[in-house]
């Protein structure tokens, strides 16, 4: 900004003036010294812009227009030039004030100078001022301090992450790294004096989830030494089958077993050795001689009659364990057996083990079994796509 001196008025907004006082030694002529020092002044210029942390800097910069030192004898604005100030010939100098709270009026400095000339005082008033419109509102900074923003570290491995960032007037990224940049808005600085912070990665406690250990059937058909563990139900954890039977499970990285156990082995199963059925045997059909006397005829002995009868077993296999089932026909001159033991007939029945063995036989001497007496019925794991809306009818 630049003050307007005598013969220049490029800044009209400006109230500025300036005073020549003369002090003259007798003998001196009044003309003659008036014209030498009416071009003694300062030209003042206040400038403004924004501090750091908020508000303004008035910079004045007071030039001595003379050769000659001068001596500020008056201040306005004392706090910035004090009376006293000396700028040497043709000297710059610039002075500066912080204003923290946008001024309601125009802010002024003015200075009158003293320059001896010739044994002469010669005195000048000059002036500037700095409109309100100069001091522009971007510069008015509010100090918030940075949010505490929450950290969320669920169990397992390499998830610990930032929460939700509390409101205030910042905004907030978080950065492929998983650190979290917070920008302070237009107007406000955080604490430390900058516009930005930015939170390292959390750290991950990496506490295993907790699983428990899952139950795993154990299949023992009828026979000596052929108990074995059955398929394992998935889970967090991976399984094998050691040589000498048993089963060791292990949990997946980030999981754990109750205790913090990482792997359990299950023992080897026990056998119940329970023996397999044996089908009763059929007696042979004997037919009796036909004796026809020579002359009388006896009536014909007929031979023992034994009932034929048929067995017959389904299965349903359709997906997953739940629809596992079987039927047996029902038949009074047949008995059936799973494992030894008598089972129900014309009934939907419940596969407890991926393998069953069905065995019919003759419900005692008076039927004969007739056809196919074994069936080995087997079952899979395969997923269901959906589970059946409506079970099959069991009979019960």
């Amino acid at each position: 900004m630049t003050a307007v001196q005598a013969g220049q008025g490029n800044r009209g907004h400006r109230a500025v003036s300036r005073i020549v006082t003369l002090v003259l030694a007798v003998g001196f002529a009044v003309v003659g010294i008036a014209g030498a020092a009416s071009a003694h002044h300062n030209t003042i210029t206040g400038t403004t812009t924004c501090k750091d942390g908020g508000g303004w800097t008035v910079s004045w910069t007071v030039v001595n227009s003379e050769t000659i030192a001068e001596t500020i004898t008056a201040s306005n604005r004392t706090s910035v030039v004090p009376v006293g100030t000396g700028l040497t010939g043709s000297q710059t100098r610039t002075f500066t004030e912080t204003v923290t709270t946008k001024p309601t009026a125009a802010l002024n400095l003015t200075l009158t100078g003293k320059w001896v000339r010739d044994g002469n005082n010669i005195y000048s008033t000059n002036s500037d001022a700095v409109e309100v419109s100069e001091f522009s509102d971007a510069c008015i900074i509010t100090t918030v301090k940075a949010p505490t923003v929450p950290v969320i570290d669920d169990c397992g491995p390499g998830n610990a992450r930032f929460g939700t960032v509390p409101s205030g007037p910042w905004t907030s990224k978080t950065n492929p790294d998983g650190s979290l940049t917070i920008t302070a808005n237009q107007g406000y600085r955080f604490t430390n004096g900058q516009t930005t912070v930015t939170y390292a990665k959390p750290t991950d406690s990496n506490t295993p989830c907790p699983v428990t250990v899952p139950t795993v059937p154990v299949i023992d058909d009828c026979g000596p030494g052929n108990a074995r563990y059955g398929t394992v139900p998935t889970g967090q954890w991976t399984s094998k089958t050691n040589p000498d039977g048993s089963l060791t499970i292990t949990a997946n990285p980030g999981f754990a077993f109750p205790n913090g156990q990482q792997s359990v082995t299950l023992p080897v199963p026990t056998d119940s050795n329970v023996a397999c059925p044996t089908p009763p045997t059929t007696p042979p059909v004997v037919t009796p001689p036909v004796v026809t006397p020579p002359v009388v005829a006896l009536p014909e002995v007929l031979p023992a009659e034994l009932l034929v009868v048929k067995a017959g077993a389904r299965w349903i296999d359709k997906c997953g364990r739940e629809s596992d089932l079987f039927k047996v026909a029902r038949n009074a001159g047949v008995v059936y057996k799973v494992n030894g033991k008598v089972i129900r007939q014309g009934v939907w029945l419940k596969a407890r083990t991926r393998s069953v063995t069905v065995r019919a036989s003759a419900a005692d001497a008076t039927y004969q079994l007739q056809g196919k007496s074994v069936w080995k019925l087997s079952f899979t794991r395969k997923a269901c796509a959906q589970a059946p809306q409506v079970a099959p009818h069991t009979g019960s």
